[in-house]
């Protein structure tokens, strides 16, 4: 059993976990007329993922994950299988142990993934129940709680720990419309709960430029700030898209 003081990060995590999950969920819904016809690209694609995530005292947890992906028809919609390229994690020395379970995750549940008409992500099945979630975010708590941390070490943990459990968790959601942008830019904003009714709030702005292989963007560009007990936290997460040879 998890000790009584890691419950309140644990929690902190979830709520945060859910709350991202569902900005950056798949709402197929009806299709706009003002997106554009989605056309896969012929060859085989690298899509690159950059995770940047600061620390307090202005340090960064980077971790790229580079995919080759192929596109083919599937039914009214797209299919994208793939295959884990390369991965590349940056990491405080003292993040050493939590970097390594980041860097050896091999993402097997990941492809293949559905595009509707428009090319935007269909959603998968039932998300996994909070139970599983708890306990991945426990496997990680277990490790700090056994290791002798200062407050800021601690605190730094804690961030790049919140990396690993919505990994593990299958509660990284990639935009949508990552494929193919209905728009250049969009913001949401949300309220978060937080145990004992306190209250946080969550904000993702989401920016595509620039021209890719076929009909993609060259680049996605999502930032998250998030607001938990009066202190600002920042994620940004950088998709790029080339063709693979």
């Amino acid at each position: 059993m998890t000790p009584p003081n890691s419950l309140l990060p644990i929690r902190l995590q979830l709520a945060l976990l859910t709350s991202f999950a569902a900005v950056g969920a798949a709402s197929p819904g009806k299709v706009s007329a003002q997106v554009q016809a989605f056309v896969p690209p012929e060859g085989p694609v690298l899509v690159s993922r950059t995770l940047i995530r600061h620390l307090p005292d202005g340090k960064e947890v980077r971790t790229v994950r580079s995919y080759r992906v192929w596109f083919s028809a599937d039914g009214d919609g797209f299919r994208i299988d793939g295959e884990l390229a390369d991965v590349k994690v940056e990491a405080p020395p003292i993040l050493a142990g939590l970097a390594a379970i980041e860097r050896n995750r091999t993402d097997p549940n990941l492809f293949p993934v559905r595009l509707d008409r428009a090319g935007r992500i269909l959603p998968r099945g039932a998300p996994l129940g909070d139970g599983a979630r708890v306990r991945a975010a426990a496997l990680g708590q277990a490790m700090l709680n056994e290791a002798t941390l200062d407050p800021t070490t601690r605190n730094q943990a804690g961030l790049m720990l919140q990396q690993v459990s919505a990994a593990a968790s299958g509660q990284t959601a990639w935009p949508a419309d990552l494929f193919n942008p209905a728009r250049a830019e969009t913001r949401e904003k949300r309220p978060i709960a937080l145990p004992a009714g306190e209250q946080g709030s969550i904000e993702i702005v989401v920016k595509a430029s620039g021209r890719g292989p076929g009909r993609l963007p060259g680049m996605v560009e999502r930032l998250v700030e998030t607001e938990l007990d009066g202190s600002r936290r920042t994620s940004r997460e950088i998709w790029t898209f080339e063709a693979a040879s």
